[in-house]
């Protein structure tokens, strides 16, 4: 992003320089004078200083200064102008962001804006998570912030660059750099920052995922692993990895699965899960229950919820909404 707005600078200042030095061989053409006179005429004419120190001009050289006047104005105008927006864009624009990102709260950061990263903001921005983007490559910066996305440009392992991210005030991180000691490098950094984050970290290579869970990342995603698993299924059970794509990736049906938590205001505390009744109040499947930090896929209907349970619960955006109701706060 710097970079950018660097280029397009030094753009301007070679604009400007090469109309002054076009407008001072004119003036070594028209009125034959040495370089260093006609460029000084050709200065006090593009900024209006006046012709007290200049040689008296022939017609021609009347004719010309004229039209470098009419022409220069506007070529000027536009460089200075342009110059001027840069200058403010940059800074404004850098100060506006950085002060929205430091009123973030239980917000996440992405470290990466890679094919990865960019899946992970996709999710972010469907289901409304608050997020801010770490990315080291200026150019994918500029890409992020023209998207929308709230960015910082630098290194994701800097732990001034996380402070700049809010790190003690978020809730998780997701390391989605393709460079494995990169990974490990950010998830002990954050780790170090805020102890209760919750870091989920990319592994390209699996014998780096016990040394990822040792810096502290709570969950290790290798994709390779994940995405011959899911070849496998869809050869052994084509249906159920049909059911995953379509129904649950595409936007036409309104199901997915969702987290809950139950909290201490909830009712269902205490009550058996066969005495809850959740299909028949909100519609909503409970797949799965995480008690005790064990988790309990099909539940029988004798558990017991507790507080602090959590609840993957399989349903419509309404269904899920009215389990929230009824079990406490989302995470």
């Amino acid at each position: 992003m710097k970079d950018s707005v660097a280029r397009r600078f030094l753009l301007d200042l070679v604009r400007l320089f090469g109309f002054v030095l076009f407008g001072a061989l004119g003036f070594m053409l028209v009125e034959h004078w040495n370089f260093l006179d006609s460029l000084f005429m050709t200065v006090i004419t593009l900024t209006t200083v006046g012709y007290g120190e200049t040689h008296p001009l022939s017609t021609a050289g009347k004719v010309y200064t004229i039209v470098l006047i009419l022409i220069g104005a506007g070529v000027v105008l536009s460089v200075i102008s342009d110059m001027v927006e840069i200058f403010l864009r940059f800074n404004l624009g850098a100060r506006r962001m950085q002060h929205t990102i430091s009123k973030l709260k239980n917000h996440q950061i992405v470290c990466g804006y890679g094919r990865t990263g960019q899946e992970v903001i996709s999710h972010f921005n469907q289901n409304k998570i608050a997020f801010v983007l770490i990315e080291v490559d200026p150019e994918r910066s500029k890409l992020a912030a023209d998207a929308g996305h709230l960015v910082l440009n630098g290194d994701a392992s800097s732990d001034e660059v996380l402070m700049q991210a809010q790190i003690q005030s978020a809730s998780g991180i997701v390391c989605a750099l393709d460079d494995d000691t990169a990974n490990t490098f950010i998830a002990l950094s954050a780790k170090g920052l805020n102890e209760k984050i919750k870091i989920v970290s990319r592994a390209a290579n699996p014998g780096t995922e016990a040394k990822m869970r040792r810096a502290g990342a709570s969950m290790v995603i290798s994709p390779y692993v994940i995405c011959g698993k899911r070849m496998a299924t869809a050869v052994t059970h084509p249906l159920v990895t049909q059911f995953l794509d379509v129904v649950m990736a595409t936007p036409e049906y309104d199901l997915r699965m969702e987290q809950v938590r139950l909290g201490k205001p909830s009712k269902l505390i205490g009550q058996a899960l066969k005495d809850a009744n959740i299909k028949q109040t909100s519609g909503a499947m409970i797949l799965a229950v995480n008690q005790n930090g064990k988790l309990i896929s099909n539940p029988s209907p004798d558990l017991i919820f507790q507080d602090g349970d959590d609840l993957i619960a399989l349903g419509t955006e309404q269904q899920l909404n009215k389990l929230v109701e009824l079990s406490g706060i989302r995470i």
